[in-house]
């Protein structure tokens, strides 16, 4: 009911937080559902102190890490080495030491958190990589006419520069099938049982000249 007057009371008030206007309007969103009156808004914008400090200390940190970021994306690494302060006689503590150029704790987490969440992005892509080369050469092989159970045989998980390699590895894999194919030919041929004279015409019947040399062995027919 009263959330443009108490979004105005905000701005007004905690303008030095340097908060943007987003966090403010859902500031006023909230607060305006527990504002009954409008005499309840200055209360209410002054109770909401703590919230927007805690708001203004995420934003600063926001901002000084997308500094950071930005500052290692273009290879500078820590911030110059500051000038030397003057050496404090001796027995009196520096009230202010040099700052040693140390990544604050908060920051080095934070490089390691996106190192960790880089290489599981990597590890993913390198996975959804190899499994759409291993159905390409499934296809590639398959067209060739290479059987599953040579197939099983091949590395799939191989990763190729350009589509020239991968061409060139099917062409190897044809030619070592067609090799071993050819040589486990030759081998049931040598096996075979071969008939003596010949192939008989039909299946149960013998050739003309094996027909012939049995009845040449057949004893000579005598006139009594």
């Amino acid at each position: 009911m009263f959330e443009q007057e108490i979004l105005q009371q905000l701005k007004t008030r905690y303008k030095n937080l340097g908060l943007s206007e987003t966090i403010l309007k859902a500031k006023a969103k909230q607060l305006s559902k527990a504002v009954e009156k409008q005499e309840d808004i200055e209360n209410a914008v002054a109770g909401v102190e703590d919230d927007l400090a805690i708001f203004q200390s995420f934003a600063d940190q926001n901002r000084t890490l997308a500094k950071k970021i930005e500052d290692l994306e273009k290879g500078k690494g820590a911030d110059p080495k500051p000038e030397p302060t003057p050496k404090p006689e001796t027995g009196t503590p520096n009230p202010n030491p040099a700052p040693t150029g140390d990544v604050p704790e908060w920051a080095k987490a934070l490089i390691e958190s996106n190192k960790t969440l880089t290489e599981s992005l990597t590890k993913i892509q390198e996975k959804e990589a190899k499994q759409t080369t291993a159905q390409t050469l499934q296809a590639r092989f398959t067209e060739l006419k290479i059987p599953q159970s040579f197939q099983k045989l091949i590395p799939m998980d191989k990763v190729f520069a350009t589509p020239e390699e991968m061409e060139a590895f099917v062409t190897e894999q044809k030619a070592n099938y067609d090799a071993v194919a050819q040589e486990f030919g030759n081998a049931a041929l040598a096996g075979a049982p071969k008939p003596l004279f010949g192939e008989a015409k039909k299946e149960g019947e013998v050739s003309l000249d094996v027909q012939a040399y049995l009845d040449a062995k057949k004893p000579a027919k005598t006139n009594e």
